[in-house]
This record gives C-alpha cells, sequence and structure tokens, in this order.
C-alpha cells in the first residue's frame, strides 16, 4: 500500500467536474453531485440552504466526498462548515469562475444573483482512500489521514 499525498487528492478533486457528497439526516442517507473548487488547496462547495444536504450537514456535519469515477475512485471523509455567502469570497467565485466555463454555468456562478443566496461550505478533511489497478487484475490502495 502506497501514501496518498494531500496535493494529489485536491488536484483530482479540482480537476473534477462535479463531485458527490453524501450526507446524513434524519430520513437517512442522500447522496447529491455538487460542484466544488479548491481554493488555497482547501475543497469548498456551495448549495442553497434550504437544501436537503445543507440541512443534514447542519445536524450532523460529517461528510463523504468522492468523485464521479469508478475505474480509479477517490473517497474522501470529512466534515463540512459553513463559510458565509459564496459572493462574499473573491478567491472563490475566481476558481469556480476559472472552472466552469460553459455558457449554461454562468447564471450558476458564486458572483451572481444565486451565488448571493448560497453557502460556502469548508471541507476539513479526515482520510482519503483511493485505488487503483497496478498490474493485470492487481489492485494498489492509497490512504491518506490527517
Amino acid at each position: 500500500m502506497s501514501e496518498l499525498q494531500w496535493n494529489e487528492i485536491a488536484d483530482r478533486f479540482s480537476n473534477s467536474r462535479n463531485w458527490w457528497i453524501h450526507t446524513t439526516g434524519p430520513s437517512g442517507p442522500h447522496a447529491v453531485p455538487v460542484w466544488g473548487a479548491v481554493v488555497d488547496g482547501s475543497l469548498v462547495f456551495y448549495g442553497s440552504p434550504s437544501s436537503i444536504r445543507s440541512r443534514n450537514i447542519a445536524a450532523d456535519p460529517r461528510v463523504v466526498l468522492h468523485l464521479e469515477d469508478g475505474d480509479a475512485p477517490l473517497i474522501l471523509h470529512a466534515t463540512a462548515t459553513p463559510g458565509g455567502i459564496a459572493s462574499d469570497r473573491p478567491a472563490l467565485v475566481e476558481a469556480y469562475r476559472a472552472k466552469y466555463t460553459k455558457p449554461t454555468d454562468a447564471e450558476f456562478l458564486p458572483d451572481t444573483d444565486y451565488g448571493a443566496t448560497v453557502v460556502v461550505y469548508d471541507i476539513e478533511p479526515r482520510t482519503a482512500l483511493a485505488w487503483v489497478i497496478a498490474t493485470g487484475d492487481e489492485w494498489k490502495v492509497r490512504r491518506w489521514a490527517k
């Protein structure tokens, strides 16, 4: 087993258009794709305060984030902490503008009317797990812990 480095984790999340976030609340587990960015080496995402994920995070801040790639999984266990309004964080606005450049993305970016109403969540990572096929059918497991 080889050690996974934080910069590798941040790079993979940075290069992935969509992240999956898993939360738990009164009605049980909930999973949903989100847009996320890496700002100064930290993972952040945002969402409506009335969304299921936001209500779940308010009750239990433990989350699991992972990428869409099922052939080279990366799973991050973390906590999510509300970090203010998206439009009030210039570095976050810049990171999202650089990452989400499709014409249909524009209305959902953090410096729009939509962004002025959403809450940023700062991710505090705890552990990560990744694996890839090393040779033939052999899997190579990599771990990271804070």
